[in-house]
C-alpha cells in the first residue's frame, strides 16, 4: 500500500489558505503521489476556537519512496512556517513513523505507546530513517 502523510493548515493564521492547499497538492501530483484528500477539523465552542485546520492527506506506493522523500522536501523547504507535518504513517507495516505532539493527544493509547517504545529504543528501518532525517532537519 505505501505510505500516508497527513498534513495540517492553520486556518486562523493564514489567509491565502488556497494557494498553500493547491501548491502542496501540485508538487504532490508532481512526485507521483497515488491519490490525495483534504477536510476540515474545527475544534472547540464558536467563541473559544481551540483549532481551525485544514488538513491535507497524501498517499504515495512503496515503489515511489524516493518521489515521496522529494515530495517531504519540497513542502518543507517551500512551506515551512505554513504547512504543519502531523503524522507519517506507513500502511504496510502498520506502523507510525511520525507523529507530531497535536496528533499524540489524539490517537489511541495502545498507538501512542507503541510509537514511543519505538523512539525510545530507536529501532526505526533504514527507509523510517530516511524519512524522520528530513523532518527533523525542519525543526532546526
Amino acid at each position: 500500500m505505501g505510505y500516508e502523510i497527513e498534513m495540517s493548515l492553520d486556518l486562523r493564521k493564514h489567509k491565502n489558505t488556497s494557494t498553500i492547499i493547491n501548491g502542496s497538492m501540485e508538487l504532490a501530483e508532481n512526485n507521483a503521489c497515488d491519490r490525495y484528500f483534504q477536510f476540515s477539523e474545527y475544534e472547540g465552542e464558536v467563541r473559544r476556537i481551540k483549532r481551525n485546520s485544514q488538513v491535507l492527506l497524501f498517499c504515495f506506493e512503496d515503489e515511489k519512496f524516493t518521489e515521496m522523500s522529494n515530495f517531504l522536501k519540497e513542502v518543507i523547504e517551500k512551506y515551512k512556517k505554513k504547512l504543519f507535518i502531523e503524522s507519517i504513517y506507513d500502511v504496510d507495516r502498520h506502523s507510525l513513523i511520525y507523529a507530531s505532539s497535536y496528533y499524540m493527544s489524539k490517537i489511541e493509547t495502545e498507538t501512542k505507546d507503541d510509537y514511543k517504545t519505538r523512539r525510545t529504543n530507536r529501532s526505526f528501518s533504514d527507509t523510517d530513517y530516511y524519512i524522520l532525517r528530513e523532518i527533523l532537519k525542519k525543526n532546526y
